[in-house]
């Protein structure tokens, strides 16, 4: 654009700079385009004008917000198709040829398709951002002929200008929310797989593109595999892999660089293994290395098609590049903490073994004793000369429910040691809760059961089967300590930030759901809070004191938290959090 200053009027200079305070002092792109187009049809004496922005993926512009006479719903919401090879519509040319166009006469002009009666003159300007890339169009009309005089288009460009600032911030924003959503995401994931498929999920938001996978690097086999993918690669998860330095991919990974290309296909790099979208219809390919502080552990790579119309660029930006890297640097960090979480888990889970193994082995041990004993009277029974029926039949029983009794603490041992091992989907919690009561809860308890569920909650990534166990567990605890009667309240819900902070430390950014077992039974000491979820600790004569252990454990396992919050002498109050999907 050539210089306006000597062009412009004192009171158009003066209207640049408010509007130029606005750009970044405006809550929102809306809001900015707006109050330019309010301004500039004041200034310009247009009787009507419009904003329109461009649609990358569909190749049109959407009419975004518009001003003067004559608008209505039907116009507000019409779409104008990108033909500018065909030469229709001044908005559509403009848009495609990224240059101003400004007619006196209409009915004159070869580019104009008529939207109103009474058009004589019309400007439009294009709002072009920093890598030449048409954002949309600033259009004026006015029912007089020759309206718009040199000033004006003057004018409609530098405030043009002034919206592609806004672009700018605008993206500069929804990359920020984008980076904090990762950020809550990544800290939620209970393991690499969801974590994987989230940040596809927000980065497809934020960079528009057809195709996201994520590879990573398996040191044994010196191999990338793929580990996630929004395209129809999604099927061969698992499968599919380069080796270091094949490909686009490999190379990425073992040189440690990035790659930016808008034809992959004339790279020589590019092998073309596996096909997320058509090889023709592929405009431009993006990949970055995900770094840990081991070094380089695989390599995220997104990919765009080629639109309709050649004259928009569908390319990367080093802007993209930089963005790409730094979701991919947050994603290396926390596949590093997952890896390292699930190897400290891991150890903690052996050591508690280890003091499982020596408990078990007395406690086993007295069990198998007391087996031998019944056995032995049973030999010397079976010696005597009376035939007491009785007496066979007593041992019998005895020696049954001490075998029952070992079967039990194997089983104990089983869901310990399986507790973490999850089978992940997407779950509703009402349903999980509502079934685990149906079937744990005893039909003729002389506990009241009070159930309150809240509707339209948010799902959960879960294993349905863990989850059940651990509510099973916290039912039959409640129940066990009112045998005279009392009270189980079962309630699910959205938790509230503060609470989810204050009782177990959890983010206040991220969603939790809250699910809640709370009875009317003695209620747990303070200083036993934390200890009940202790292997081995028990105050019931049943059972080894693995259960809460274990509830706590697949929890966790989900990367969520329980805690006891009731009052000694009012009942007992366990509270579970589960992170949200989708918010």
């Amino acid at each position: 654009m050539k210089s306006y200053q000597n062009t412009l009027s004192q009171p158009e200079l003066c209207l640049i700079r408010q509007i130029s305070a606005l750009a970044s002092a405006a809550s929102s792109l809306d809001e900015l385009l707006q109050a330019i187009l309010d301004k500039v049809i004041v200034s310009v004496d247009a009787n009507r004008g419009f904003v329109a922005l461009v649609d990358f993926d569909r190749g049109e512009l959407l009419i975004k917000c518009s001003a003067g006479e004559g608008w209505d719903a039907e116009k507000m919401h019409q779409r104008l198709q990108l033909h500018a090879s065909e030469q229709k519509g001044i908005t559509t040319f403009v848009a495609a040829t990224g240059k101003p166009h400004c007619t006196g006469d209409v009915s004159k002009d070869p580019y104009y398709i008529k939207y109103f009666d009474d058009v004589a003159s019309e400007l439009a300007v294009p709002i072009v951002d920093a890598y030449g890339r048409t954002r949309g169009v600033i259009n004026v009309e006015s029912p007089k002929k020759n309206a718009f005089l040199e000033h004006h288009e003057a004018l409609l460009l530098a405030l043009a200008n002034i919206a592609s600032l806004g672009f700018s911030i605008d993206d500069h924003r929804s990359r920020e929310r984008a980076f904090v959503e990762i950020g809550t995401e990544l800290a939620a994931s209970p393991d690499i797989p969801v974590l994987l498929s989230r940040v596809i999920r927000v980065a497809a938001e934020v960079l528009r593109f057809e195709d996201c996978s994520v590879f990573l690097l398996d040191k044994d086999r010196h191999t990338l595999v793929l580990e996630a993918s929004s395209s129809p690669l999604k099927d061969e998860v698992g499968d599919a892999s380069y080796r270091l330095g094949e490909g686009l991919t490999g190379w990425i990974a073992e040189h440690g660089q990035p790659i930016r290309t808008t034809d992959p296909r004339n790279d020589p790099r590019w092998r073309g293994l596996y096909r997320e979208v058509p090889t023709d219809d592929m405009a431009a390919y993006l990949g970055v290395p995900i770094e840990s502080r081991d070094g380089i552990i695989g390599v995220l790579r997104v990919l765009r098609r080629k639109t309709r119309f050649p004259w928009f660029q569908h390319s990367f930006t080093t802007e993209d590049e930089s963005v790409l890297a730094s979701i991919a640097s947050q994603v290396g960090s926390m596949v590093q903490n997952l890896r390292l979480m699930d190897r400290v888990v891991g150890a903690e889970r052996m050591a508690a073994w280890g003091e499982m193994s020596a408990r078990s082995a007395h406690m086993m041990g007295n069990r198998i004793f007391a087996i031998k004993g019944d056995l032995n009277e049973l030999d010397y029974q079976l010696l005597q000369p009376e035939d007491n029926r009785e007496d066979y039949r007593g041992l019998v029983e005895s020696v049954r429910g001490g075998v029952s009794r070992l079967e039990e603490m194997l089983q104990e041992f089983r869901d310990f040691v399986l507790a973490t091992q999850l089978s992940l989907l997407e779950q509703d919690t009402n349903q999980m809760v509502k079934e685990s009561v149906k079937e744990f809860f005893p039909k003729r308890s002389k506990v009241r059961l009070e159930a309150i569920y809240t509707t339209e909650l948010p799902k959960v990534q879960a294993d349905s089967g863990k989850l059940k166990r651990c509510f099973a567990e916290l039912i039959e605890n409640a129940v066990s300590f009112q045998l005279d009667g009392g009270l189980l309240r079962v309630s699910t819900g959205l938790a509230a930030a503060k609470e989810a902070q204050e009782l177990c430390g959890l983010s206040p950014k991220r969603k939790y759901i809250k699910i809640e077992f709370s009875d009317a039974g003695p209620g747990v000491p303070d200083d036993d809070k934390e200890k009940i979820f202790n292997p081995f600790f028990t105050s019931r004569a049943k059972g080894m004191g693995l259960g809460l252990s274990i509830v706590k454990g697949i929890i966790e396992a989900h990367r969520g938290r329980i805690c006891e919050a009731g009052t000694l002498g009012m009942g007992a109050r366990f509270i579970i959090f589960l992170p949200a999907t989708g918010l």
